[in-house]
């Protein structure tokens, strides 16, 4: 990340969450706010199209070839940050809602297991006239991209996954244990203490969230957790380990970041990716690290991916 960058950020940090009244009483604005300023920083732009029987929202910006990035599970296009305004300036940047969340359609009669998502994520690659791209996906997102990649391998330049969920690790995350032990996940969040829980299972060290937008993030969470249950029960209905027999059928480039400390999906899950892609790939794995790695550790992800980017062309 630049330092004009870095400083302009840290001034809209300080601006929003210093405590003052406006913070205090409205932490929902200011947080849209902050999350518009990206955008403009980025040169991003809102978009909407009608793909089939889902309204897909989704940011693009920049010129020249063209990357997709991919969210995860109960994650949206703006959760990505500042890591796709870093590259909006060299590459047109283009960042969906999937089907179910964020903005985009959500039809309690349709199913959003991944197969399907693939389907429908290449439906709203054909509409946008993307013949051939740069794919990034993070665990669910990953799970996707991957799957996409095997599926529709001549569309895919280079694919690049961060944490990506769709294989059986040799030894079980936390969540997993969790999940057999309780049926409990904590990725789903109603209340502030619940979404405590649930950054502290995402992060290796939990950014600080201010008081205010921590109640408004749960009240997100709270208004979310029926559907996103909905989605998490399709998906874990439709197979989570479908890409081991799929991985050899992917032809791209292929960027592995894995972070060592990850408790939602554990780092041992990198073997099956390597046995699979075997020559194809490069694997990087981020000490004191979790689950998202451009966000705890924005400047090497960014550094690491565009150096795979350059080294690709």
């Amino acid at each position: 990340m630049g330092k004009s960058l870095r400083s302009f950020l840290i001034f809209i940090a300080l601006l929003f969450f210093s405590g003052g009244i406006l913070y205090s009483l409205f932490p929902g604005f200011l947080f849209k706010s902050g999350i518009r300023i990206i955008r403009w920083w980025g040169g991003l732009r809102r978009y909407e199209v009608q793909v089939d029987d889902h309204r897909w929202v989704y940011l693009e910006g920049g010129k020249g070839k063209t990357i997709l990035f991919v969210h995860g599970f109960g994650a949206d296009k703006d959760r990505w940050g500042t890591f796709i305004t870093s590259f909006s300036k060299d590459y047109r940047v283009v960042a969906p809602d999937l089907p179910g969340f964020g903005e985009s359609s959500r039809i309690a009669s349709a199913c959003y297991d991944i197969p399907t998502q693939v389907k429908r994520l290449d439906r709203f690659v054909k509409i946008l006239g993307l013949s051939r791209f740069h794919l990034v996906g993070i665990s669910m997102g990953g799970y996707i991209g991957a799957y996409y990649a095997s599926q529709y391998p001549e569309k895919v330049e280079t694919l690049a996954l961060m944490d990506p969920a769709g294989v059986r690790s040799r030894i079980p995350s936390f969540l997993e244990e969790l999940y057999r032990k309780t049926g409990n996940i904590p990725l789903l969040y109603r209340t502030p203490a619940q979404f405590d829980r649930m950054m502290a299972v995402v992060f290796h060290h939990p950014p600080w969230v201010p008081g205010a937008i921590r109640g408004y993030l749960a009240r997100e969470g709270a208004a979310n957790y029926t559907f996103y249950r909905k989605i998490l029960r399709d998906m874990i209905k439709g197979g989570m380990d479908r890409l081991e027999g799929r991985l050899k059928n992917i032809r791209a480039r292929t960027l592995l970041i894995w972070g060592a400390d990850d408790r939602v999906l554990h780092v041992s899950g990198v073997e099956k990716f390597e046995m699979g892609l075997r020559d194809k790939r490069r694997v990087v794995i981020m000490e004191d690290c979790g689950h998202v790695p451009y966000i705890e550790k924005p400047g090497q992800t960014i550094m690491i991916y565009r150096d795979f980017l350059e080294s690709a062309s």
